[in-house]
């Protein structure tokens, strides 16, 4: 028999146990990524970040923002003796966004017999989480249990769980949650998650019989039986989540934390310059933007600004002892341009000078890349992703993530008044010139383009990099960077367009811009016609370098480099539209590229970042008389509006979305960066200009 089903049981016909049986539990996992919240106080001394998905609090950051220490909570129902509902899958979700910092869930039991709303919010100056929940039981009988599963210091291994009359207490070395309910609780008990915890205890006769005091090292959980009369009728009380402190705090105390909570981020919102916008929706969803954008940068490391308070397909990634899963908490210098840049947009200098330092203390002084016979020093390139303590998470080179510290810090020079350029320069110079050395020693090869899959020449890495080195040259007087810049985009049969413009394509008439050229191997000839396959780098499936379209070629003309109405950026929009597009409802979405295979069953869906793209591109093509602004804004506009189509009940915009329903995904919700390209296409249309080109 299995061991984990005997040891469950042999429970069932036991009561209590001094320390829980059944250790460590199962492996462990995260939770759903489709988050409808994710939040914390907008003042800098509360360090406590949490998220919401399936009606339930999940991942919970303290006190860094990549630092998990619960998985998830919520609350068991049953009427002890016939059922047993788990408010995560048995429940009919809503959601209601009250202001750009606060949610509302309600889960209505399916049978009606009860529903539970729940608001979740921290208090400002504190490192208390408070669930603000209302019960309301539409018939006699029911029993409400709190289950909470930490997973303490970022891993669910190596918790203890303490089970005290009034209170649930975990621990990991230093490190300490303790849950309370002003309701009260009639009984508690924690266990080894699969085994011996409340879910095991309740699905078995749908009562509340175990009352193990301690549950020591492992993937552990706390259920409590929460005081709620038996009758029918509303209940309301608040549960905390404290990880500085023992506190029992009166309602009335957590009430106005509620309100400080709503009133620091209005506060801060209400700062942000406000665009001309089409409709409530609009003005929401704006907004909801600056919060999230704002919510994502970390209290301790300030400028480390993660990519997204989830992990994708959370609840299907399974960890492993020794083996941090980083999800994307993490600080990518990619993500991180693209919400600077909506930042400045929206008239914030100070949150992106922060990013740029940060940027700063992370850039390589020293060690090496070895991608075959190429050597290629560090010093002057950033990491590809980074933990917000500085620490490498992963270890590729990305040109483009050379380019982008350098056009962060382009942006806030022409935002800047010229009184404080010469400061900026004076700080960040230094880390400028060893970007700009960088890629002219090594570029524009790339051992990994912008989904950081592919080595070769990639038009969007390409345009990143070689915008950095002109707007480098001018801002630095050095017209080196310059020439080199030049000749990569017009030295005669050597240049940009050369290496990835095929005349010879699989798809339609054969000519057009290639996801990336040089793909074969790593010292592969830069030529688009020569037959050569590339491996997708997410299934290993060889095809025809002609084969793989993407859109990155629009970063061309987004950042300056060719003229939006050149014949060969149309022809290639044209394949890209033909087959990576689709429509979704009254819009479209645009996949990643040709082949892609990350997502659900192996295959990549669309993402809504990219619309923002084709939207700017538009407006490029207008501003060099290819369009009449009217119709570019046209169409800008109806992109514009499906980000609200796609975002979900909690304004939040996910990293992709299924082609039938305009759903997102178990990919991140929300993503920085696709809230960031909804608020720069917002600008751009407010200012009649694709806020990304520096050189227009």
């Amino acid at each position: 028999m299995n061991k984990l089903l005997s040891t469950a049981l042999f429970l069932a016909s036991t009561a209590t146990f001094a320390n829980a049986p059944g250790a460590p539990g199962i492996v462990p996992n995260w939770s759903s990524a489709k988050k409808v919240q994710a939040a914390t106080s907008a003042d800098l001394e509360s360090k406590v970040w949490f998220t919401n998905a399936q009606g339930m609090l999940t991942e919970t950051y303290y006190p860094n923002i990549d630092n998990a220490q619960i998985k998830d909570s919520q609350i068991l129902v049953s009427d002890e003796s016939s059922f047993m509902v788990e408010e995560r899958i048995s429940t009919i979700q809503k959601v209601e966004v009250l202001s750009p910092s606060l949610v509302k869930m309600t889960n209505i039991d399916t049978g009606f017999r009860f529903q539970i709303e729940h608001t979740y919010y921290t208090i400002p100056g504190t490192q208390v989480l408070v669930d603000k929940v209302k019960v309301e039981a539409y018939q006699d009988g029911l029993s409400f249990h709190l289950l909470v599963n930490p997973a303490l210091e970022n891993t669910g291994y190596n918790d203890q769980g303490y089970a005290h009359q009034d209170k649930l207490e975990f621990k990991e070395n230093a490190t300490r949650l303790v849950v309370r309910s002003t309701s009260g609780f009639e009984k508690t008990s924690v266990g080894f998650v699969g085994v011996s915890d409340g879910w095991q205890d309740l699905n078995d006769n749908f009562e509340m019989n175990w009352s193990n005091s301690q549950a020591i090292n492992g993937n552990v959980a706390g259920m409590a039986k929460l005081s709620v009369p038996a009758q029918k009728g509303t209940y309301e009380f608040y549960v905390t989540y404290n990880f500085a402190g023992d506190n029992q705090f009166n309602e009335s105390y957590l009430a106005s934390g509620m309100n400080a909570y709503n009133d620091g981020w209005n506060k801060l919102i209400d700062g942000y310059k406000l665009p001309k916008l089409k409709n409530q929706a609009h003005k929401e969803l704006y907004k909801r933007s600056i919060f999230t954008l704002r919510v994502h940068e970390d209290k301790e490391v300030r400028g480390a600004m993660i990519a997204s308070l989830s992990k994708p397909w959370g609840d299907e990634t399974f960890e492993y002892p020794g083996v941090f899963t980083g999800g994307y908490h993490l600080v990518w210098p990619r993500d991180l341009f693209h919400v600077g840049l909506a930042l400045v947009s929206a008239g914030d200098l100070e949150t992106p000078l922060r990013a740029l330092r940060f940027l700063k203390s992370v850039q390589y002084q020293s060690g090496e890349w070895r991608y075959g016979d190429r050597i290629i020093a560090k010093k002057g390139a950033f990491p590809q992703n980074v933990w917000t303590d500085g620490n490498a998470y992963w270890s590729g080179l990305q040109l483009d993530q050379v380019g982008y510290p350098v056009q962060l810090f382009a942006h806030l020079y022409r935002n800047l008044p010229a009184d404080q350029r010469p400061a900026l320069v004076a700080e960040f110079g230094p880390m400028v010139r060893l970007g700009l050395d960088f890629i002219v020693n090594y570029g524009p090869w790339s051992a990994q383009e912008r989904w950081e899959e592919n080595f070769g020449i990639s038009p969007s890495t390409f345009s990143v990099a070689t915008a950095a080195l002109l707007e480098g040259a001018k801002l630095l007087g050095e017209p080196r960077y310059a020439r080199i810049a030049n000749d990569w985009l017009t030295k005669p049969y050597d240049n940009i367009h050369s290496w990835t413009f095929t005349t010879n394509g699989v798809n339609g008439g054969g000519k057009y811009y290639v996801r990336v050229g040089g793909c074969a191997n790593y010292s592969a000839n830069w030529n688009p016609n020569d037959g050569s396959t590339c491996t997708v780098a997410n299934s290993g499936q060889q095809v025809d370098m002609t084969a793989m379209l993407d859109q990155g070629f629009l970063k061309l003309a987004l950042m300056g480099l060719v003229d939006a109405n050149d014949s060969r950026l149309l022809v290639s929009q044209k394949e890209v539209n033909a087959h990576i597009r689709q429509k979704v409802g009254e819009y479209y979405g645009w996949y990643r590229y040709s082949y892609d295979a990350y997502g659900e069953n192996k295959k990549g869906r669309l993402w809504p970042l990219l619309s923002g793209e084709h939207a700017r591109f538009a407006l490029e093509r207008a501003r060099t008389g290819g369009l009449t602004y009217e119709a570019a804004r046209r169409e800008a506009n109806h992109i514009l509006d499906s980000y609200v189509f796609f975002a979900n009940d909690g304004q939040m915009i996910p990293e992709q979305v299924f082609e039938g329903s305009g759903e997102g995904t178990g990919g991140a919700t929300p993503l920085a960066w696709s809230h960031a390209e909804y608020v720069k296409l917002m600008w751009s249309l407010e200012l009649n200009k694709n806020v990304e080109n520096l050189l227009d």
